[in-house]
């Protein structure tokens, strides 16, 4: 195990060399058991940064929240696109560039100078990817990579090379459950089994040549009913998972916030479980949470930024420390509300 760890931990460091390259395809070996916490790591960020970017998919508008002057009072202005339909949403701070995941065309596009972007602005894309996906769904960014994710049975993750003037296909994977959230952690990737209670983690991930693709581990969570977005915050170590419960029911979601992640995924094990003990949970009539579809967590801030579709609602929680039915510490109505990002 030990040889097997400095493996590992040499791979990462010569991968932080370069940015913009991979290494050649290779079939990941996934005889590790465990997540390794070395080989997670923050996405860079914008030091000044204090926006919030949420998607709608019925408006064809991105809702920017600023919450420079704290999580209480955003200051909030919209973006118009040319098209209705978007999910997933992706800031690059090396870039300055927007990534949304366009449902209408099925196609990922982005937005260059994004910071830049007045209230009431038409803002057109400045990069537009071919059209590999049909039910696009959540995004996240690794460097100059994107990977989206097509919500079809089974699930698929579509991967992009990309920066703000330019996009175009990398590889392709096809995975055994369907997916919706996804997040990547260094060159890990962390996926939710959708219509299920199960997080599965891809070790290696952007190593992985096109095709069939098996996860490392999977973990269920208890009392989760169905999730569809996570967030994990690297510096604290904090993993949040959102809990749509009945599609059908406007009232019924929750949060699901799990602290020493790292360990308790690894002490759960593959095919285990994360018991309600080891879980923090936001529920209740008073959280206005029904159908929680992403989520952002930021420890730094103690917030959780939620895109709740049901309600048609951005909501920023604090992080609590028990299990609460606490009201949101900002609350309003953004229609269509499908996906969020920061740029912290």
């Amino acid at each position: 195990m030990k040889n097997s760890l400095l493996i590992v931990c040499a791979a990462f460091a010569l991968s932080l060399t370069s940015c913009d390259t991979e290494s050649t395809d290779y079939t990941p070996q996934n005889s590790f058991t465990e997540v390794d916490s070395k080989a997670s790591r923050q996405p860079a960020t914008n030091l000044n940064g204090s926006k919030v970017y949420v998607s709608s998919n019925n408006s064809g508008q991105i809702g920017v929240y600023d919450v420079a002057d704290g999580n209480t009072m955003p200051s909030m202005s919209t973006l118009n696109v040319p098209y209705a339909d978007a999910d997933g949403v992706v800031y690059d701070a090396n870039r300055d560039a927007l990534y949304q995941v366009n449902r209408s065309d099925s196609k990922l596009v982005a937005f260059s100078e994004i910071s830049g972007a007045m209230d009431g602005d038409m803002i057109s894309p400045s990069a537009m990817g071919p059209s590999t996906f049909s039910n696009g769904r959540e995004a996240t960014l690794y460097n100059n990579k994107v990977v989206v994710v097509d919500d079809v049975s089974p699930g698929k993750f579509s991967s992009y090379h990309v920066n703000d003037e330019n996009i175009s296909d990398f590889r392709s994977y096809d995975v055994d459950f369907e997916v919706w959230g996804i997040q990547v952690t260094g060159k890990d990737l962390w996926a939710i089994e959708d219509a299920d209670n199960k997080l599965a983690y891809f070790k290696d991930f952007f190593r992985a040549k096109s095709g069939a693709l098996a996860s490392t581990m999977s973990v269920s969570i208890e009392g989760l009913v169905r999730t569809h977005g996570l967030n994990y915050d690297a510096n604290s170590d904090i993993m949040v998972l959102t809990d749509i419960g009945s599609a059908g029911s406007a009232d019924d979601g929750a949060l699901v916030i799990i602290t020493d992640f790292i360990n308790t995924y690894n002490a759960a094990g593959d095919g285990g479980t994360i018991s309600l003990d080891d879980q923090i949970r936001i529920e209740g009539a008073s959280t206005e949470l029904g159908n929680p579809v992403d989520v952002v967590v930021n420890a730094a801030k103690n917030a959780i930024y939620v895109a709740e579709r049901a309600q048609n609602k951005f909501l920023i929680f604090e992080i609590p420390q028990d299990n609460c039915n606490c009201a949101p510490i900002y609350s309003t109505e953004f229609m269509g509300a499908s996906a969020v990002t920061t740029d912290f």
